[in-house]
Order: C-alpha cells, then structure tokens, then sequence
C-alpha cells in the first residue's frame, strides 16, 4: 500500500512540474511573438497578438510603413495581391487581378507584391507591380496568393487568400465600395 501511495504522490509532482514547465514556455512564446510584431513594427496587443481586437491587422503609419504598398496619392484604397514566383495560383490569379485593375475605378490602387522581382509579373498593365521584402513580411500571412485592402492611412481593412476569381471579383467589389464611401463622406471642415 505504500508503495502506491508513493507512486501516485510521484505521478502527481510530475504533473505539477510538467504544468509549470508549459507556463513558461507559453509566456516565453507570447514574449517571442511580442519582440517579433515590435521588430516588424506592428503594435501587440495585451495578448501579445499583433492585431485588434477585431482580428484585424494594421500597418502603422510611421516612416517604417512602406511606401510601396501604400495607396496612390488619388486613390482612396490599395488591393495588395501577394505573389511568390513558386505559386502556381498566383500565375493564374494575376493577370485576372490586372484585368480587373484595368477595368476599376481611379479610386482604388492596385498593387501586386513579390518579395523578389518576378519576370511573369513584369507585364501588368493595370497593376502595378513591386518587388519589396519588408512590405512582404509585414502583410504576409503565410500563404500565396493573398489580397490584402490597405486604406489610405496604411490600415488593413480585409485580408484572405486570393485563390480565386470569385474571391477577387468580391474583394475589388468592397474595395470600391470604399474607395466610393470616402469618396462621398463629408470632409471634417465643412
């Protein structure tokens, strides 16, 4: 009997000591996640996230922000389409993206981003296309090919994986709603 009791009194210091281990790996983690979003310059939360509370990222407007994906000075918005050379989604998503650009309204600015110049890409007639490693690494999300909308004041609005014309035939919809409301809204000094 008391060899049993000693065992379960044994088991029970392991599980002690295996949850405090699992508490400061977490806290190390969140620690970790913190310095990264502070490094890429993207405020953390008091979770430790780097993101609102709604989920939704923000680009802060510093002089770290990247011009590049930033809207144009007439635009009201930007479509960021992120690229890789490697993604064959991306090959066939791109030049619907830049058909659509084409065909959109002046108000919103589209952009397709590579981390590296890509030669398939250089051909784009509507969009412009820019090859920037730092606005790649603030948007990523972690997969290709993703359309990020950017407000004029660098704000990300929406982003999802772009993986098909449905998607970016929705997301330009909503991104010239946008670009329209700021458009019509009343300015603060009148």
């Amino acid at each position: 009997m008391e060899t049993l009791v000693g065992a379960v009194v044994l088991a029970w210091l392991a599980l002690v000591l295996l949850a405090f281990a699992m508490a400061g790996m977490l806290r190390q983690l969140r620690d970790l996640q913190a310095g990264v979003a502070s490094a890429a310059g993207v405020p953390a939360t008091a979770g430790g996230a780097a993101h609102s509370a709604l989920g939704v990222g923000t680009i802060p407007d510093n002089p770290q922000t990247p011009l590049s994906v930033r809207p144009r000075d007439d635009a009201a918005c930007a479509l960021v389409l992120l690229v890789d050379d490697n993604c064959p989604v991306c090959a066939e998503v791109a030049p619907y993206f830049d058909d659509l650009a084409n065909k959109s309204s002046a108000a919103v600015d589209f952009v397709v981003l590579a981390r590296t110049p890509v030669a398939k890409f250089a051909g784009l007639t509507g969009a412009r296309f820019v090859a920037d490693s730092i606005a790649c690494h603030l948007l990523d999300p972690g997969w290709r090919p993703a359309i990020v909308v950017l407000d004029r004041a660098g704000a990300m609005v929406t982003r999802e994986p772009a993986g098909s014309k449905k998607v970016l035939d929705a997301v330009v919809t909503d991104a010239e709603a946008l670009a329209e409301a700021a458009a019509t809204a009343p300015t603060q000094n009148s």
